[in-house]
């Protein structure tokens, strides 16, 4: 996939040049759609996700150390990047995707994780994820359908539904995830595709790829499940809207050449890939599949993925909670030893540089200089 020539079919075309269905409307299983197409072409490869650097007081944003992370992804080989800003203001959220806009111009495309339908459109954004509100307690999937068909209605950017269990669906499947909705959503021109959730069971992501492949692009992020389900089913292509850090470096892009030798079928050689890079998707899997089952996320360790290969670093200003991992001294060493069992050697610089990021360190700010170390130990 060449990233530079999504990132421009992004911004030429934009979200508001497609065309929005009426309100609640049925949509005919045979409805040709633009969106569709556009997704098939042009959504593959690898997402990254671009976090907050702050300053060491936690109050401001480290303007520098984002647009770093952005040329990173660019050149990890992504395809899109995508703004998670937890522990940022909503108005520092929106400065972050300025940033981003301005890194990513004509080099990357944008895809969002939910927030303002309008100012993500104006931005940019050429696709975002749609999920099911977890504290919704809908009686039918009717209902299920009309409260997704609200967000999906609000937006001329293209859809991604988000393939996560809630456990108030399980009533209509027993996975949580509400399969007979998606197969109706599936036919709606503008939704091109779903996210598979890391820890969802194969069996799941069975019946999801039987059920959906057919019209929207399959996301897996975990790759054990990527060489069976591409065997089997199209539009296996894509995996973005996670970590996808924790697979790479730029040096050695395993993930953006595995999905590439999927996508052209090539299996065989995929899975010499594969095995390159099975200690970093056990890893990944290992630290971060349990605890998405608890909806949280091991956020200080993912900016350690992304300083170790090159990022800024830099620690979130998040209050400790119980499924909300502590980067401790044996997870900072589980992650370089997976990270070197793959190939891949983390460069040996000062600790301190992550706790306060590369371009603050750069410019000559410590560690006693920050105001706390949150999630860090």
């Amino acid at each position: 996939m060449n990233r530079r020539h999504f990132a421009q079919v992004a911004a030429l075309g934009g979200a508001a040049a497609w065309p929005r269905l009426s309100r609640g409307a049925e949509v005919p299983r045979s409805a040709r759609s633009e969106k569709k197409e556009w997704a098939r072409e042009h959504l593959r490869g690898l997402g990254g996700l671009i976090f907050p650097s702050f300053t060491p007081d936690f109050q401001k944003l480290d303007e520098e150390g984002i647009r770093l992370d952005v040329r990173h992804a660019i050149r990890q080989g992504f395809t899109s990047c995508t703004v998670s800003a937890n522990g940022a203001t909503p108005e520092q959220s929106r400065r972050m995707w300025e940033l981003v806009r301005e890194e990513a111009a004509g080099k990357i495309g944008m895809g969002a994780l939910g927030g303002d339908p309008a100012f993500l459109e104006k931005i940019g954004c050429a696709y975002t994820m749609t999920g099911f509100p977890r504290n919704a307690k809908p009686e039918t999937e009717d209902e299920v359908y009309a409260l997704f068909r609200k967000a999906i209605d609000a937006t001329s950017m293209a859809i991604v539904l988000y393939g996560s269990p809630v456990e108030s669906l399980r009533r209509f499947h027993p996975s949580g995830i509400p399969l007979n909705v998606f197969d109706r959503l599936a036919d709606h021109p503008n939704v091109v595709g779903i996210k598979l959730t890391h820890p969802m069971a194969v069996a799941t992501a069975f019946e999801v790829c039987e059920r959906l492949s057919d019209r929207l692009i399959m996301g897996p992020c975990n790759f054990d499940h990527i060489p069976l389900l591409a065997k089997h089913y199209k539009n296996v292509q894509w995996s973005g809207l996670w970590i996808t850090d924790s697979l790479q470096s730029p040096e050695k892009p395993y993930a953006v050449e595995m999905m590439n030798l999927v996508t052209q079928g090539r299996l065989a050689d995929a899975m010499k890939v594969y095995w390159r890079m099975q200690p970093l998707i056990q890893g990944i899997y290992d630290l971060q599949a349990p605890l998405l089952l608890h909806e949280s996320h091991p956020w200080a360790h993912m900016k350690y993925f992304q300083w170790l290969t090159g990022g800024n670093g830099g620690l979130l200003p998040l209050k400790p909670a119980q499924y909300l991992p502590t980067l401790d001294a044996p997870g900072r060493e589980t992650i370089k030893e997976n990270f070197r069992k793959a190939g891949i050697m983390p460069a040996e610089r000062a600790e301190e540089e992550f706790l306060v990021g590369r371009v603050a360190y750069e410019r000559g700010v410590r560690a006693p200089q920050l105001s706390s170390k949150p999630l860090y130990a």
